[in-house]
């Protein structure tokens, strides 16, 4: 079962996506997927949403890593976990980017969505 944790991010708002997005821990990004925003623009996006939504937080965007076991998940299921919980916690609504990182023996997610306040139902 997978372990996710939450962080904010504070600064450097493109360093974070770009690291979470690294081609050589994504297969050359091909289990990164993003969700109401573009791959290239993603920390722009982000900022945009953050004045459409009048949001005052410091908070530039929230950073979830969701980690398996090794030998847990394929590659693929990982991806489609993380995929699963976005829709899940996000509702289709909110914008995110998610990186599947594969260079380590145990495979896990990188999250990024916009810092606002998320109407979300967990249950």
């Amino acid at each position: 079962m997978a372990v996710t944790k939450i962080h904010p991010i504070k600064t450097t708002l493109k360093k974070a996506i770009d690291y979470i997005c690294n081609g050589d821990k994504t297969d050359n990004e091909i289990y990164v997927t993003t969700h109401l925003c573009s791959r290239e623009n993603t920390h722009k996006e982000f900022e945009l949403t953050k004045k459409q939504f009048k949001s005052r937080t410091k908070t530039l965007a929230h950073h979830l890593i969701q980690s398996f076991v090794p030998e847990e998940v394929s590659f693929e299921e990982a991806h489609q976990v993380g995929i699963e919980f976005c829709e899940k916690i996000l509702g289709g609504k909110y914008e995110y980017v998610l990186a599947t990182h594969i260079d380590k023996d145990h495979i896990h997610n990188h999250i990024s969505c916009a810092s606002i306040r998320y109407e979300v139902n967990l249950f």
